[in-house]
């Protein structure tokens, strides 16, 4: 009978930890039970072991084998510290002495693991947090008592686990798998009709290109969500898209899905359009919102996120955002944009399952005046408006369709506007010259040159044009300094014509 009411007592005292004190189950067995307060700072775990000890040794023994087993909990459950509690259940303590056993032990010197162990008998009961315990007459009122205990413990850990579970699939990723689908079309037509990396094609496709959208094409701001520069851009966001966004759809469900991937995608555009001037294209700000959706989980499960994704999440977008800072081609706008559009988006829709509030409706407007004051915002930002490196990257590749008439006013923006390279100089004197103005193509040619001295080409193109200007001492100097720089065929080639021609 007496070892009967230690195992009643053990049921009791489990029972007592999962539904007076609110902790979760982490493991168990007929005679062991792991716990976890999940409200404790720092993480407080328990081990409530039914053992009768009969020697201190053992005891030792199990303690020590348990703070390894301790550590590996600390660290499957990403804890910086962690404090363990062995409650050993036994009819008696140990015939021998046990004292040092109930100082603290520590996984290591940094002490981010320590373990204390106590043991409660029939005899020693001065401990906190004990439950009451009713006095059971009979063998079989203490059985039945147990079966009851065990039952509810079986179910309330079940319903625990089924609740937890059934928030992280409400729907399929069905969406996710159409925009993918989506993504990869644009992608292929993008390369048939020219390049997935070509401006123009870009453009002609939907980009994001500020003068057009200042111009009122302001559906472009959702068009580039479908648009991919080059196949390591589009293969890395459909990565993305496919993980971040199947696990977004299966928490929100395909309705809510949609709704934060284009409210956080259209954020993303607006913000790149306020603070960017180049040309963007991706599905990176919508992919960013379904961060902000996940971390809008996180406010309303705080306890289930960090105990399942969480850490992993803040790591991984925090690595995204240093890397969008320390790259300058990445569109960090775009991305932060879409992270809080999506995070917004979130809390209008909120989670399934909930009742609606009129906090939802505060986010509503909170987010229609932030995306008009954004959209606002970059109408007025004359600083972003144009880039002389953009210009000239039109104007190169009208120039390689042979399009002479159309690069020049790209051209001629880039140097107006103050481009430092002087390929832009070069390229302009080059359209300057075909067009027959020399004389505006001989000064644009020296500034090239005095910006790059070592540009052989500039030099020899400037030969050309004082050949056209009939300065032939200048052409012969000119071309001199090209073929010191570069001996090329053909600059070689017109310098021995230059030497029998009359000056």
């Amino acid at each position: 009978m007496d070892r009967l009411q230690q195992d009643f007592f053990f049921w009791r005292l489990v029972h007592f930890y999962i539904f007076e004190k609110g902790f979760r189950v982490l493991d168990k067995n007929s005679k062991e039970f792991w716990l976890e307060d999940e409200d404790s700072k720092p993480k407080r775990i328990l081990r409530i072991v039914r053992v009768d000890i009969d020697f201190a040794s053992w005891l030792r023994r199990d303690v020590t084998n348990s703070v390894k087993q301790f550590e590996r909990v600390r660290r499957h459950l990403r804890l910086r510290k962690m404090i363990g509690e062995n409650i050993y259940i036994s009819l008696y303590p140990p015939v021998d002495d046990w004292e040092d056993v109930k100082k603290p032990y520590f996984e290591s010197r940094k002490k981010r693991t320590t373990v204390y162990s106590s043991i409660i008998d029939k005899i020693n009961t001065d401990q906190t947090e004990l439950p009451d315990v009713p006095h059971l007459e009979t063998v079989e009122e203490v059985e039945i008592t147990i079966l009851h205990l065990q039952q509810q413990i079986r179910q309330a850990t079940k319903e625990r686990e089924h609740k937890e579970k059934s928030l992280f699939f409400q729907g399929r990723p069905l969406a996710t798998v159409a925009l993918l689908g989506s993504i990869a079309f644009m992608f292929y037509l993008l390369e048939q009709e020219g390049s997935s990396t070509s401006v123009l094609t870009l453009i002609a496709y939907g980009a994001k290109y500020n003068p057009l959208i200042l111009e009122g094409e302001w559906w472009r701001l959702f068009s580039a969500m479908f648009l991919h520069i080059g196949f390591l851009h589009l293969f890395m966001n459909s990565l993305a898209l496919f993980y971040l966004g199947s696990a977004v759809e299966r928490m929100y469900g395909t309705g809510r899905f949609l709704f934060i991937y284009f409210i956080a995608g259209l954020t993303g555009s607006i913000a790149s359009f306020a603070f960017n001037e180049q040309v963007a294209a991706g599905a990176s700000g919508a992919i960013f919102g379904c961060f902000g959706a996940l971390l809008y989980f996180g406010t309303i499960y705080r306890k289930l996120f960090f105990r399942t994704m969480g850490k992993s999440l803040l790591t991984i977008l925090a690595i995204n955002l240093v890397f969008g800072f320390a790259v300058p081609m990445v569109d960090n706008g775009a991305h932060i944009g879409g992270l809080v559009g999506g995070f917004l988006a979130s809390a209008i829709v909120h989670l399934p399952k909930h009742k609606k509030s009129f906090r939802q409706i505060l986010f509503f407007v909170v987010t229609s005046f932030s995306l008009v004051g954004l959209f606002w915002f970059g109408m007025n930002n004359e600083e972003k408006a144009s880039s002389p490196i953009l210009e000239l990257q039109i104007g190169q590749e009208y120039l390689q369709k042979e399009d002479i008439e159309s690069a020049y006013p790209f051209l001629k923006r880039a140097v107006e506007e103050g481009a430092e390279m002087p390929e832009a100089y070069f390229l302009l004197a080059y359209v300057e010259a075909m067009f027959e103005n020399y004389e505006v193509a001989k000064d644009l040619l020296l500034v090239t040159i005095e910006k790059r001295e070592e540009f052989h080409e500039a030099h020899y193109n400037l030969s050309l044009i004082y050949i056209e200007l009939g300065e032939i001492e200048e052409a012969r100097a000119a071309l001199n300094r090209a073929v010191e720089i570069y001996p090329d065929d053909t600059y070689l080639d017109l310098l021995d014509r230059l030497s029998v021609a009359p000056s």
